[in-house]
């Protein structure tokens, strides 16, 4: 009986034991072998799809949201198959929720419509859904509160230019309502200047006093870091906070709060339904009274801030709800069903909503009907609307657009009551547009329903240009981003040089800035001159000599000056030789072959000339260089010798200083990249591979040929050791000696203008911002860089080994300041062309060169003086 109980147990646990095993397979062939044990394998869950992330900015706004998908999973069943789980999540400020939206880290944000034109810009968002206030406007009124009496300089009749100067609380740079109205109607009609076309901050800095604008800081509105603090100076936040959207002074309750705390503020610019929900509960700011504040007009006239449809700074359009512009039509018209049902079932209307006792069940019984999907306002908004604002019959008017007016968007079913199986109403476990404590959390507190916008619409271009609010917003935005000088013409000399433009008028175009780079084919350097001088060109990059050149006969002035990895804005004039060839020697090259980077460049033609004639070792034949070279040098290549521009037409053709050069046909020998030998890397290569002696170049172009640093057949071998430096006293010297083995300083390269002040600060801006942006070397096929050329060329538009463009002072832009007495003497002893004396006379004033200024007065001084002794 034993063995039997026995095999029975083991049958038992063999049995057991077999099915363990057969559950377990099963369980891995469904579920997978490593959760077999533990279970169903747990899908991860689609965003977008399977689960919806709400993005937040604020603790308040997370705890508000974190309610919302509570609700949401509890009526889970009366969604339907529209239900999807809805998550949040907290970033540090909008931006940050743009990016996670656009990557597909989160599916829903909602947006001031200034923010939605920065969403769509930058981070390719859409909205889908746009708010509707009051009796169903889809707009809302920007306008100027300050306390009773406050700023005493602006007065009805004199506009809004006493406002320079004030103390100002901004809800954010960007906000549509508190910001961008604002600066666009002070540039208008307030006297607010543009001192930066790509940087609008700047411009209300000049105008502002201290205040707080948080966020004009940030990179995006301080794209070049160069923002003063001026407007944080209120701001109330700690470290890492202040001045940012999570101040406490920001946003448009902030901005109030600003306005309040400790009379720091003396205007704050907000929404009127801001004045609503946060001043007229008194619940909000510590009990203040509306009857403290009021609200100041266009025309300097004060209202009380009650009136705001008939005193404000302009109608802005309703917040949005943005989603990535990935997302399919499909799934947008999911998330708006689903929306739909959320404000059904938790979209009652605020009880501090203006007009709240003639709304029932969150909607207006009588005239306009929000809810309405009919046909476009026979009177539709007019930009601003100045006269209607001052106008007897304004109210008649406005009440009459508003009963007239419908939503060709649809617009969702009003919020209704829930009631029980008895006809007694249910509390609703969720206020959508309550926060409580503060306002505005995830969506505005005003709001009564929503716009459902249709596949056409969704667009931020809808949401600020529309039959509700004119055209007004999108000018707003567009202005202030504005440049009183809409282009900015480039002028180049080669084909090279214009495919390089045309790329970097793609990359600025692509930063957003202005204004508009246009390019412009010059058949040559003095072309560019005269281009620039009679207004085809409008600026161009110029060799330091050519500069002289350039401001002695067109009257150009410099604005922009290259600076180089050593931090220095000139570079040396060097002489280099071969290694190989120890009886090269720069006190006796007579009958050597020479390379130069152009005819009339200044370290390459003008200071060797110079120290080689005023040392006697040449015959100077006056002032004309190329015929004492032509004489003196057996073979050359001095790119331009061909050129009546360069070269005296007069004079006997100087073939021999071209007889060096490599240019195919008609490019042969020109001054410009088409000749192979043009510019400082190509007299170095015309030394190594031309069959010249000896080049004259800049001291960095040794190093930037050899070494491996270009990969062109006729350098990949070259070292550092094979070239030597020629110095004055006949001796030879390494590279890296360039300081004590040279033939003087010479100027760095400058960008040239017309002499209007106005007009070069703006070039310069241009300039400023696109090195901010593409002034880092890249070989990137993809990319674009200023200061890099793709080989076999070199120094296209720019110096390769130029680091940065440094603007001018006003007092500096003076070709005589620039070049220095140095290069001036050198100029005279080689060119018949160079200035002789004090050589220019701009049109403006400002521009008189410091020579001109001081020799005309020292003249005038002279003559009425010998006038004084005459009378005597």
């Amino acid at each position: 009986m034993k063995s039997c109980g026995i095999s029975l147990n083991m049958d038992t646990y063999l049995i057991i034991t077999l099915t363990s095993i057969l559950i377990a397979t099963t369980s891995a062939s469904i579920y997978g072998s490593e959760n077999a044990i533990n279970g169903i394998n747990k899908v991860p869950k689609i965003e977008g799809q399977d689960v919806i992330t709400w993005c937040t900015t604020s603790l308040l706004e997370n705890q508000k949201c974190e309610k919302l998908a509570q609700s949401v999973l509890q009526d889970k069943g009366l969604f339907g198959k529209d239900f999807i789980e809805l998550k949040c999540r907290r970033a540090f400020d909008t931006e940050e929720c743009m990016s996670w939206v656009d990557q597909g880290e989160a599916s829903l944000l909602g947006l001031d419509a200034g923010e939605v034109y920065v969403a769509g810009r930058y981070h390719s968002l859409v909205p889908i859904l746009q708010e509707l206030y009051g009796a169903g406007k889809p707009y809302q009124y920007s306008i100027a509160v300050v306390r009773k009496g406050a700023l005493p300089s602006i007065q009805p009749g004199y506009g809004l230019s006493g406002l320079r100067g004030a103390k100002a609380c901004f809800p954010g740079v960007g906000a549509l309502a508190g910001w961008v109205m604002p600066i666009h109607v002070l540039m208008q009609e307030g006297g607010l200047k543009i001192t930066d076309c790509n940087n609008h901050v700047k411009s209300a800095i000049e105008f502002f006093g201290d205040s707080c604008a948080p966020n004009s800081l940030k990179d995006m509105y301080n794209p070049i870091g160069d923002n003063s603090d001026k407007l944080c100076k209120l701001c109330s936040g700690g470290a890492g906070i202040r001045c940012t959207l999570a101040d406490p002074y920001a946003g448009y309750e902030g901005a109030l709060r600003c306005l309040i705390a400790n009379n720091s503020g003396e205007i704050a610019f907000v929404r009127d339904t801001t004045v609503q929900h946060a001043l007229l509960s008194h619940q909000i700011l510590g009990g203040v009274t509306e009857d403290q504040f009021e609200i100041i007009c266009r025309d300097g006239s004060r209202r009380p801030v009650t009136d705001s449809e008939n005193c404000n700074w302009g109608r802005v359009p309703a917040d949005a709800i943005v989603t990535s512009s990935a997302v399919s039509m499909e799934q947008r018209k999911k998330y708006q069903d689903f929306l739909q049902i959320i404000y059904q079932l938790y979209g009652e209307p605020n009880p501090l909503n203006k007009n709240y006792n003639n709304i029932t069940n969150g909607f207006q019984t009588g005239g306009y009907n929000p809810y309405s999907s009919t046909e476009s306002s026979r009177y539709p908004y007019d930009s601003f609307n100045r006269d209607n604002r001052f106008n007897n019959n304004f109210n008649n008017r406005q009440n009459e657009f508003e009963e007239d007016m419908n939503h060709k968007a649809s617009t969702m079913p009003p919020f209704k009551n829930r009631v029980d199986s008895s006809g007694q109403p249910i509390e609703s476990i969720f206020q959508l547009f309550r926060s409580n404590e503060t306002t505005d959390l995830l969506l505005q507190d005003a709001t009564v329903n929503f716009r459902v916008l249709k596949e056409e619409e969704q667009a931020a271009k809808h949401i600020l240009n529309n039959k509700f609010v004119g055209g007004q917003a999108e000018n707003a935005v567009l202005a202030i981003r504005g440049c009183p000088i809409k282009r900015a013409t480039l002028c180049v000399t080669s084909d090279q040089e214009m495919d390089k433009c045309l790329k970097m008028r793609v990359a600025l175009k692509a930063a957003f800035l202005s204004p508009t780079l246009v390019c412009w084919r010059g058949h040559s350097t003095r072309h560019c001159e005269r281009a620039i001088a009679e207004g085809a060109a409008d600026f161009a990059l110029f060799d330091a000599a050519d500069m002289l050149h350039a401001a002695n006969m067109h009257r150009l002035v410099p604005f922009m000056q290259e600076i180089y990895s050593s931090g220095d804005n000139w570079y040396y004039a060097v002489a280099v030789a071969k290694e190989q060839d120890p009886d090269t020697d720069l006190t006796y090259l007579r009958g050597k072959n020479a390379c130069h980077t152009g005819l009339g460049m200044a370290a390459g033609w003008v200071f060797p000339l110079a120290y080689l004639i005023s040392n006697g070792w040449i015959r100077s034949y006056g002032c004309d260089g190329a015929h004492a070279a032509a004489e003196y040098f057996t073979k050359s290549c001095a790119p331009g010798a061909l050129s009546a521009e360069y070269v005296d037409s007069a004079t006997v053709p100087h073939d021999n200083l071209c007889h060096l050069c490599h240019g195919a046909s008609f490019r042969r020998c020109r001054r410009d990249a088409s000749e192979d030998y043009f510019g400082h890397v190509g007299a170095v290569r015309c030394m190594v591979e031309g069959g010249g002696d000896v080049a004259f170049v800049r001291h960095s172009a040794p190093a930037e040929v050899s070494a491996g640093r270009r990969r062109e057949w006729w350098a990949r071998d070259l070292l550092p050791d094979d070239l030597q430096l020629l110095c004055p006293d006949g001796t030879r010297a390494k590279m890296h000696e360039y300081k004590h083995c040279n033939l003087g300083k010479v100027p760095g390269s400058v960008l040239m203008g017309r002499p209007n002040h106005t007009e070069l600060d703006t070039y310069s801006n241009l300039m400023v911002y696109a090195q901010q942006f593409y002034g880092a070397v890249t070989t990137d096929e993809f990319s674009f860089s200023m200061f890099y050329s793709p080989p076999p060329y070199s120094d296209l538009i720019f110096s390769d080994v130029a680091v940065r463009l440094k603007p001018l002072a006003h007092s500096k832009r003076s070709a005589e300041i620039v070049a220095g007495p140095a290069l001036i003497r050198a100029a005279r002893i080689v060119s018949c062309d160079a200035p002789q004396a004090s050589y220019y006379v701009a049109s403006d004033p400002d521009f008189l060169s410091h020579a001109y200024s001081n020799g005309v007065m020292g003249h005038l001084l002279a003559i009425c003086l010998f006038f004084l002794a005459l009378l005597r």
